[in-house]
């Protein structure tokens, strides 16, 4: 290792298993140790795929996370001079290799980046160590090293660092660099531009997103009434679940800045939704326990207080109203009909060929594409960057979790 600057130690979170059914890379992390293995520093960060991010419950990435995050493209000048004069690592590095050449690869620049290119700590540590498993979980329990938030770049390249740092102090001879890795510290890499994007991060664990109302601007009262009923029309598509994705708080507060609403108007106009709501609610004279629950969840959604939920339903209760507010649309859940056409997107908790089964027992068609005749989009993350959640998106087709969907199938009779 003389004259070297030591390694990079790298790990990456894909949206699948082979580049060649077009999965990406949706997060990456590289540590860099010295040669005697003393940690010098990290960089991490989530990457846009342009498409669903797959296997959702292992990576724990969420759309919202990533959707504003950068391109490979963006962050590929900053990546390139992490690994440049080092000897690269990775627990499992042929995984790794084969997802970064390809990513390298996409945008015209040849990669050293094979699958001997580099030292892998799962085959080192088996060779140093007696083993039961071969994850970078059992090599570091192994090795006596503490646990990390496994199944995160960050912490698995670190924990990958650490263990190949352990291997290097106890058993050098396993981690003796071969001349195919010290080919790859001697790459001459092309120079892109650094910088381009800021890093982007998951959310820390126990962090709460504050409501998208907290993104709307406070701005002197209107002397006119905002027109709402764009932004009452916005509420009932995202509310058809009964969530409201990150994407869509989005849409809805650039709704409320082209219509000129502020904080307080969107309040009011929530308020308002809230008590429409409550009077459709009672059209049948009953309020059961699933409609006062529904009540709340729009409430808390909406960034109101759900003990006003109880003072709207004796307000609004038909004896004690006289006339309803004209020119406001109410507001409805998620419905469907025999003959709907219903499109899935990601990788759902129900096997698709269950969910899909029970869609057609219900007399809904599941169809491959989003087209104008799609009726609702059924998506694993309601953030979902696949191409089917963008299509349906512009073609303004409501897009709602899989929960939401089994819900609702449930209520269905089931087709003669």
């Amino acid at each position: 290792m003389n004259g070297l600057r030591g390694f990079a130690v790298v790990d990456t979170e894909t949206t699948g298993l082979l580049p060649g059914f077009h999965h990406r890379v949706a997060e990456i992390a590289v540590v860099h140790l010295d040669p005697d293995g003393t940690v010098t520093g990290e960089w991490t960060t989530l990457i846009n795929p342009d498409r669903d991010l797959g296997p959702q419950a292992i990576h724990g990435i969420r759309a919202a996370e990533v959707r504003r995050a950068p391109r490979f493209e963006h962050i590929a000048g900053d990546l390139i001079e992490l690994l440049r004069g080092r000897v690269v690592a990775s627990h499992n590095w042929p995984f790794d290799a084969m997802h970064l050449h390809a990513e390298f690869e996409r945008l015209g620049v040849t990669s050293p980046l094979d699958a001997d290119a580099g030292v892998c700590t799962m085959r080192t540590a088996a060779r140093a160590m007696p083993l039961r498993g071969r994850s970078l979980i059992d090599c570091c329990t192994a090795a006596g090293l503490p646990p990390m938030n496994w199944h995160t770049a960050r912490d698995d390249a670190m924990g990958a660092a650490m263990l190949l740092a352990h291997l290097l102090q106890r058993f050098p001879e396993a981690v003796r660099t071969t001349e195919q890795q010290l080919r790859v510290s001697r790459w001459a890499w092309p120079s892109l531009p650094c910088g381009a994007a800021a890093p982007a991060h998951r959310t820390p664990l126990g962090q709460v997103e504050p409501h998208f109302l907290a993104r709307l601007v406070e701005r002197l009262p209107h002397d006119d009434e905002p027109q709402v009923d764009a932004y009452f029309a916005m509420l009932d598509a995202a509310l058809l679940d009964r969530r409201i994705s990150a994407s869509e708080a989005d849409a809805l507060i650039e709704l409320a800045h082209q219509l000129g609403l502020h904080r307080a108007d969107a309040l009011a106009a929530h308020y308002s939704y809230l008590r429409d709501l409550a009077r459709a609610a009672w059209s049948d004279d009953v309020i059961t326990d699933e409609e006062r629950h529904d009540l709340v969840t729009v409430a808390i959604l909406l960034g109101l207080d759900p003990a006003l939920v109880e003072a709207v339903l004796e307000e609004e209760q038909p004896d004690r109203v006289r006339t309803a507010s004209p020119g406001v649309a109410t507001p409805g859940g998620l419905t469907l009909r025999p003959g709907d056409r219903v499109v899935l997107t990601g990788e759902m908790q129900l096997a698709r060929a269950e969910i899909t089964q029970r869609a057609a027992a219900a007399g809904l068609r599941i169809t491959g594409s989003v087209s104008g005749r799609t009726d609702l989009l059924v998506a694993a993350d309601p953030d979902s960057l696949s191409g089917k959640a963008n299509r349906a998106r512009e073609l303004g087709i409501p897009i709602v979790d899989e929960h939401a969907f089994l819900r609702v199938l449930q209520s269905l009779p089931m087709a003669a």
